[in-house]
């Protein structure tokens, strides 16, 4: 691939990673950028480990520990221990923090069927699947690095 084809898809990563960033903080209001991606993600698993959440969210786990500390401050979440292996703390949302999550999946439904209600309707599936691929790319590098 040619410098300015890299560049060109830089430049448009640059631009949809301002975009979303934008979106998520103007309906993550009652939380950080970090705290909401934390309550989506619990929210998706259910009640993970503080372990399978790092591994997720790619957090190592002392950014992740303040994360949900100001996630228990503001009583969006709980914390509690594993039956079987007391060293393993578990994380779970509250019913305010369900709340605030239905709230941020309301406003970004309503964001995102906007953008797609832009492209024709032929071609929402592809574009879905084209960021799907582009995220597992992404993800494969960042795994070969790490492993480097």
């Amino acid at each position: 691939m040619k410098t300015r084809d890299i560049r060109k898809f830089r430049r448009a990563l640059r631009q949809f990673s301002r975009l979303i960033n934008s979106q998520l903080k103007t309906c993550c209001t009652e939380v950080t950028l970090a705290q909401c991606l934390v309550l989506l993600e619990i929210e998706e698993i259910g009640t993970p480990n503080m372990g399978q959440l790092a591994v997720n969210l790619r957090l190592d786990n002392s950014t992740l520990s303040r994360t949900v500390d100001g996630l228990v401050l503001k009583e969006l979440v709980e914390r509690e221990n594993d039956d079987t292996d007391r060293r393993v703390v578990k994380v779970r949302l509250t019913e305010a923090g369900e709340a605030v999550s239905r709230s941020i999946h309301a406003d970004n439904d309503a964001s995102c069927r906007r953008v797609f209600d832009r492209i024709p309707r032929s071609e929402r599936r592809h574009v879905t699947e084209a960021f799907e691929a582009l995220v597992q790319a992404y993800l494969a590098v960042e795994d070969e690095e790490r492993s480097a």
